[in-house]
């Protein structure tokens, strides 16, 4: 014990670090749900016995504006269309007062199923447990919400879980002194949290299992908003600010290519590693050509179908529906890119 204190005391770096393993250590473990096994291959093959074509459902998502969110309502959409359901969209406008007044909106018009992805975990929860109370089914997808609300299910993306396969990527193909800087999407965020906290645990876990040492540092952190200018205005920033950096962490793709684009008009497109996450095509064709280094899957496709779907098996009285359902994480990088491109994807 008292080595590791006089390191401390040479190295005021190294408590950081220590202090960052230990957040990491405290993050909660994999919570039970599904394996990743047929997860990824959700379809629509449920057959319905009943009959939902007098059903509304209604969605509400942060915002219209982030790719991935149009991705995700595209997907809703039509999953709850295939069913014969009607659907109502409401658009959270990337404001938790607007959204908890869409969500009001939904509610004016009857709707039978609510599904949510909630802006802010708390935020939301008064509505939703008012809409319970009026009789709505309530499912939540890609976002968590708090205990507090009442809901049926959750289907999301085991983010803690996609940020170690990043860190454990970087640790693996990295060698040099990693000077790290972060991009999140907007503060509160609970899936921006998961993210990055379960990317440093998986750096930290992989280089002290390849070298019996840490040697990373975080140096800087912007707030990105989830979209392309957000995160090309944070990333000016940091590269004004740490010029050094060398590895990028966005914490969603669309935020991560902004950057990219920064990252070239100052000519640092070799000496910065940029990680994102979500599996956004365009990030996939950028792998493919060698200048944006991996990303974790995040499926808007996989998430609307299994909401809907779930719901759906409890508009059938099915049982056995879990409480938090997971899709599969997996990192893709240039070794398996291919497997997952498809040039005609909504995302």
């Amino acid at each position: 014990m008292h080595t590791v204190i006089c390191h401390i005391r040479r190295n005021p770096a190294l408590l950081g670090v220590l202090l960052l393993v230990l957040l990491a250590g405290c993050l909660p473990k994999e919570r039970p749900g599904n394996d990743d096994q047929g997860v990824g291959k959700t379809d629509l093959r449920y057959v319905s016995a009943a009959d939902l074509s007098g059903i509304k459902v209604g969605y509400c998502g942060p915002s219209m504006i982030a790719p991935y969110y149009v991705a995700l309502e595209t997907i809703v959409k039509r999953s709850v269309q295939h069913y014969g359901m009607q659907y109502y969209m409401a658009d959270g406008q990337e404001d938790v007062a607007k959204q908890v007044a869409a969500i009001e909106d939904l509610l004016s018009k009857g709707i039978d199923v609510l599904i949510l992805n909630p802006l802010d975990p708390k935020a939301a929860v008064p509505v939703v447990n008012r809409a319970v109370q009026q009789g709505v089914r309530v499912f939540i997808v890609d976002s968590m919400i708090d205990d507090a609300a009442t809901y049926i299910s959750s289907v999301v993306a085991n983010n803690t879980m996609n940020g170690e396969k990043l860190g454990l990527w970087l640790a693996e193909n990295s060698s040099n002194e990693l000077k790290i800087a972060i991009i999140s999407g907007n503060q509160g965020n609970p899936v921006g949290r998961e993210k990055r906290l379960g990317f440093v645990r998986g750096l930290a876990d992989g280089q002290l299992h390849k070298q019996a040492k840490t040697n990373f540092s975080i140096v800087a952190h912007g707030w990105g908003q989830w979209n392309n200018n957000g995160g090309l205005k944070a990333m000016e920033d940091i590269l004004v600010a740490h010029p050094y950096v060398n590895v990028l962490l966005a914490e969603n793709d669309a935020m991560a290519i902004g950057a990219l684009k920064t990252i070239r008009e100052m000519g640092k497109e070799q000496q910065i590693t940029v990680l994102g996450f979500d599996g956004q095509k365009e990030a996939y064709e950028l792998i493919k050509a060698g200048t944006f280094a991996a990303t974790a899957q995040n499926s808007p496709k996989i998430l609307g179908e299994m909401v809907v779907q779930i719901a759906v098996k409890y508009l059938n009285n099915e049982e056995g529906i879990e409480k938090t359902n997971y899709t599969p994480s997996v990192l893709i990088s240039g070794n398996n890119v291919d497997e997952f491109y498809d040039p005609e994807a909504l995302f």
